[in-house]
């Protein structure tokens, strides 16, 4: 199956992840033109939120790409969330990287041990 990989922002890709937004825009320009003109649907799409690491990011089935020239957007029927990554789906936000936290609680605690030494 092909795949077209972009970015998204985040109220979009939360709306996506939980299943409220079936249908995603993108404008009608040559860019977009031409990359769907070398896929076939269905075709996955990978909707990547910011450029980090550990950044959201969410692949999903597009069943069918229809051309609105009155709103002059693709119109991108999406499918099957098939993979969801560095998301939590219950707090719908992105996922916590427990190494991140963990040090930076240690901070912390030797901040809170300074002054406390200090005073």
């Amino acid at each position: 199956m092909d795949k077209i990989t972009t970015t998204i922002q985040r109220e979009w890709l939360r709306e996506i992840a939980a299943g409220r937004k079936r249908v995603e825009y993108r404008e009608i320009k040559p860019y977009w033109t031409r990359r769907f003109s070398r896929v076939d649907t269905p075709f996955l799409l990978r909707l990547i939120n910011g450029m980090g690491a550990r950044t959201p990011e969410l692949t999903v089935i597009v069943r069918r790409v229809r051309r609105n020239s009155r709103s002059g957007n693709y119109e991108l029927v999406l499918g099957k969330v098939v993979a969801l990554k560095y998301w939590n789906r219950r707090l719908e936000r992105p996922a916590r990287d427990p190494l991140i936290h963990f040090h930076q609680r240690r901070r912390r605690g030797r901040r809170i041990a300074q002054r406390v030494s200090a005073g």
